[in-house]
């Protein structure tokens, strides 16, 4: 089962500014919507608590250290592991062979050592921000997908998707 790894960053690295994206991607929102349906989701708990409400079609599963009360059908955790371990079990009963990785900046450095795929957005701007994607090594991984998108009147900056799956030969890096 896939360990994926979806987010949206600036090209200076920047994921959020004051808990939120700094930037209003509409079309991008719908790509994470599509990628992540029917697929649990892991979160850090300030991911979590920066929406409205849980991602509906998707099993959320929110890893908080504090141990913070949870609605009705989200899963508080305690640690990576357990994260992963709900996540597997909702995947296999699902009938899906991924679980998502979507947030924040310390679960996806917990998480990219053992990713699988990776679904990046590059937005193509710098904006000021105070969250950052951790550095990884990008030849660990190959180009399965990319899509580059002009701004338009719904979306106003330029960004790309890329699908990346990790290398048979950096497996267990």
């Amino acid at each position: 089962m896939d360990i994926a790894l979806v987010w949206a960053m600036a090209e200076n690295r920047v994921i959020g500014k004051d808990g939120r994206l700094p930037w209003r991607l509409p079309a991008e929102m719908a790509h994470f919507k599509r990628v992540t349906m029917g697929h649990p989701v892991i979160m850090g708990r300030r991911t979590f608590t920066s929406m409205k409400k849980p991602l509906e079609g998707r099993t959320n599963i929110v890893l908080s250290r504090s141990g913070i009360e949870m609605p009705t059908g989200v899963h508080g955790v305690a640690d990576f592991e357990s994260a992963l371990e709900v996540a597997r079990a909702q995947a296999a009963r699902d009938g899906v062979n991924a679980v998502m990785i979507v947030g924040g900046a310390d679960l996806y450095a917990l998480a990219l050592p053992r990713a699988d795929v990776l679904h990046v957005t590059v937005v193509h701007a710098s904006p000021e921000g105070d969250t950052f994607f951790p550095a990884f090594d990008c030849a660990a991984f190959a180009e399965v997908s990319r899509q580059d998108f002009a701004a338009d009147e719904n979306n106003k900056i330029d960004y790309t998707i890329y699908e990346l799956r990790r290398k048979a030969s950096a497996k267990g890096l």
